[in-house]
């Protein structure tokens, strides 16, 4: 379920291997965009630097309204006691490794279900809970593409407006599922096959066979949780607008929200570490949509340097710090006795 030796022995080299090769892949993509004269080849140097380092600060703190919003979950939905501060921490290994494997976020997740497994928590809440928060920020998210296209606040790329359209639909449908508790036990069948079929699995899948599903929480605690992931989503579009303001080009932050949901949006399936390739496709989408083509390589790279290089640097030390325990886990089952 989770890759539990992933910087130890050979694996450290495949790592590396999906970072290079999306590194490669975004540079081609700007080259041959430039070169087929698609995308602007203009280029400055940021003119205020400070803002880069702002707009960093605004990623990472992100990652406290994440772990805000799992203690909500976990603590008062599902009675469990877990850290803020841990669960932030696993936020940014969730992270780190979802920048690293190519997909759908799926080895971030794995992660953290796999580290709160190990604290104790059944797999299938940890699970549940998991895929409530990514649930709770699609919705939000979607809804706010679409509220800029039905209110007319900004010009909404057309692809961007239709796949948000789709996503809403599907994560409305698996929010019901998990209020209603349909997916907790959908997902506790699941773990029961997996266990029936593969031996080993059993050292990491924890099933608590008195495990009520559902969640506890009430109307205002619903609400905080959907005003955090608002927030957050305001707090992308502030990145955003950060990264801008370093070259001197002043944009408003509706129009910083609009091009990092409609980013999120276009980019949520890829097939490389980072969206490479597709992110580049989607950025120059959407700046020519809302007439800001000419910032494109300028706003590419950086926006890569922001949101996916240093975010690599950063948040290792979480990931290797839970992927270290996860290992010694892992260990302790396989020694004889």
């Amino acid at each position: 379920m989770v890759r539990h030796n992933s910087i130890s022995g050979g694996d450290w080299r495949r790592d590396a291997a999906f970072i290079g090769i999306s590194i490669a892949v975004i540079i081609a993509t700007i080259l041959i965009l430039i070169r087929s004269g698609l995308a602007s080849s203009r280029y400055e140097a940021p003119k205020y630097p400070l803002y880069l380092i702002i707009s960093e600060i605004i990623y990472l703190a992100q990652l406290s309204l994440v772990g805000l919003r799992l203690s909500i979950i976990f603590n008062r939905g599902m009675g469990y006691r877990v850290g803020t501060t841990e669960l932030i921490k696993i936020a940014a290994a969730q992270t780190f490794t979802s920048l690293l494997i190519p997909g759908f976020y799926i080895g971030g997740e794995a992660v953290s279900i796999a580290y709160l497994t190990l604290k104790g928590l059944p797999t299938t809440r940890a699970t549940e809970g998991i895929v409530l928060r990514y649930t709770v920020d699609t919705i939000t998210l979607t809804s706010i593409v679409l509220m800029f296209y039905m209110f007319s606040l900004a010009v909404v790329p057309y692809i961007a407006f239709i796949m948000a359209l789709i996503l809403l639909l599907v994560y409305i449908v698996l929010f019901i599922a998990i209020v209603s508790a349909r997916l907790g036990r959908y997902i506790e069948g699941l773990f029961r096959f997996i266990n029936s079929q593969v031996k080993i699995a059993s050292n990491f899948i924890l099933i608590n066979a008195s495990e009520v599903y559902g969640l506890k929480l009430s109307l205002i605690d619903y609400l905080i949780i959907f005003l955090v992931s608002i927030v957050q989503w305001v707090l992308s579009g502030l990145n955003v607008m950060m990264i801008f303001y370093a070259f001197g080009a002043h944009i408003n932050v509706l129009t910083g929200i609009l091009i990092s949901s409609s980013y999120i949006v276009l980019t949520y399936i890829s097939v490389l570490p980072g969206s490479a390739g597709i992110g580049e496709l989607a950025n120059l989408y959407i700046l020519n949509s809302l007439g800001l083509g000419n910032y494109y390589l300028m706003y590419d790279v950086w926006f890569r340097v922001v949101t996916y290089i240093v975010p690599l640097i950063i948040l290792m030390p979480a990931f290797l710090s839970i992927s270290r325990k996860l290992t010694m886990i892992n260990t302790n089952h396989k020694t004889p006795r």
